[in-house]
């Protein structure tokens, strides 16, 4: 079963995933920040706290003795600190900063008792009992029904101990605060970061959405090369991978259009004579007429056959398939078998098959090649010698080396090619005018279609001893 997401387009996969990455990326940032922050925010209060009460506890000793506590206990007073949180404490939330200051100030509170038990200065909203039971370091305590966060100080001669308290919630309100902060710029972030992301993407996509709609413009059968200028690489790797594509099926279909257009041109021929010999026998008035015609069948049928063996076999030599089956290949064996295989044929002729090798170890023998397209060579080269070369005649391989190059020659006594035809001959259906053997002139070609394919090199040459045929091959050496 196809997932979902597998109907989607590119578009909308990538937008889906990157808006996904993104939203748990700055969520997660998000998240590591306000945990950062509430950290941070805690410990500088408690920060504060420690420095209030080392401050207060200063001052204090500064004016220590009971008038002393007094005097400061008077100058808070006269400093309006009462009237200060009677009249903050009447503001709503809303109304944070005032002409009497802010409104948090009623949130905090001192005190400072003395080594008897007695609380000698506390600012006003301080209850009359300890705010926290510890001499020293941090605390937390409930007070009125509310939490607080404490700290207390006590002096080097143990006689005063200062206790600074802070309500929590004023903590958690700029806690709250940033959290809310940073959660509306997540919400606007994220559709804001959508749309950017979407815009991107579809200005990215437009040139593939251009080459998409300019292939599908395209008639079936217009393969010319699409365009590559001026696009991004990716792009221009697709449209190259696209004219390579084009170009071997336009390679193909022609290649099949010429093949199939010579098969037609070709099999007219033999095919009318078999009818016509065919009509021939069933008219025959005897009974040699009419084994005669029945030969001429045969002989009709064998050639057809010959023809679309030949024509099949033109057809499968795909240079880019054939080179990827390349592997190490060793002529000297394939000689041996092809030329075992077809001996049959030439000892019905008694012809004298030889072959000669100068090369001792097989390795050197050995060539990059495509086995079965080299048997179909050395099988073609052997067959057309065999088969132009007249009764009791010679047939003469060789298999040489020479530098980094291995050499095959086939060489026969029949009444070989005259040189203005040598390159003719390479033509698919050409024929000599000298040459009188049942053919069909593809041979050569098929021949020299193996040669190409293995950037080797077909020479045809007059034999050096008749007037016969010389075929000389170049392949490179593995």
């Amino acid at each position: 079963m196809l997932s979902p997401l597998n109907n989607m387009s590119i578009r909308s996969h990538l937008l889906i995933r990157l808006i996904l990455t993104s939203i748990i990326l700055v969520g997660g940032a998000a998240w590591f920040g306000y945990k950062d922050v509430r950290n941070e925010t805690r410990e500088l209060f408690d920060a504060q706290l420690a420095r209030s009460a080392r401050l207060i506890l200063s001052l204090a000793q500064a004016q220590h003795g009971d008038s002393g506590f007094s005097r400061i206990q008077e100058y808070l007073d006269e400093n309006g600190l009462s009237v200060m949180y009677i009249n903050l404490e009447e503001k709503s939330e809303d109304e944070q900063e005032t002409e009497f200051g802010h409104i948090y100030e009623t949130k905090l509170a001192f005190q400072i008792w003395d080594n008897e038990g007695n609380l000698v200065v506390k600012s006003y909203n301080s209850p009359l009992e300890p705010m926290s039971q510890d001499d020293t370091g941090f605390n937390d305590a409930v007070i009125d029904d509310y939490n607080w966060r404490t700290f207390s100080l006590l002096s080097n001669n143990k006689q005063y101990l200062c206790i600074t308290a802070e309500r929590v919630d004023v903590r958690n309100d700029l806690i709250f605060k940033i959290s809310d902060d940073l959660f509306y710029m997540f919400i606007i972030l994220v559709p804001a970061l959508t749309f950017i992301l979407y815009s991107y993407i579809y200005i990215g996509l437009r040139p593939l959405q251009k080459l998409t709609s300019h292939i599908n413009r395209r008639s079936g059968d217009n393969f010319e090369l699409i365009d590559t200028d001026n696009d991004y690489t990716e792009i221009s790797t697709i449209k190259d991978a696209l004219n390579q594509l084009l170009q071997r099926l336009k390679e193909t279909l022609a290649r099949e259009k010429r093949i199939t257009s010579d098969a037609a041109h070709e099999l007219r021929t033999p095919l009318a004579a078999i009818r016509l010999h065919t009509e021939l026998a069933r008219d025959a008035k005897n009974i040699e007429q009419q084994n005669e015609s029945l030969d001429q069948v045969i002989h009709g049928v064998d050639r057809t056959t010959h023809l679309v063996e030949q024509l099949l076999s033109l057809a499968r030599l795909e240079p880019e398939l054939l080179s990827r089956d390349f592997t190490g290949v060793d002529l000297n064996t394939l000689i041996i078998e092809e030329s075992a295989l077809l001996s049959p044929l030439a000892i019905d002729k008694n012809i004298d098959i030889s072959y000669s090798s100068t090369s001792s170890e097989s390795d050197e023998n050995v060539i990059r090649g495509n086995e079965a397209a080299l048997r179909l060579l050395i099988r073609n080269l052997l067959s057309n010698a065999i088969s132009y070369t007249p009764e009791h005649g010679d047939v003469n391989i060789k298999l040489l080396k020479q530098d980094d190059k291995i050499i095959f020659i086939v060489e026969d006594n029949g009444p070989g090619i005259l040189k203005q035809d040598r390159e003719r001959v390479m033509e698919r259906f050409y024929r000599a005018e000298n040459h009188q053997v049942v053919g069909c002139g593809i041979g050569l070609s098929i021949v020299d279609r193996v040669v190409n394919i293995h950037q080797g090199k077909l020479e045809l040459q007059q034999a050096d001893l008749s007037s016969g045929l010389k075929v000389v091959v170049y392949f490179n050496r593995k």
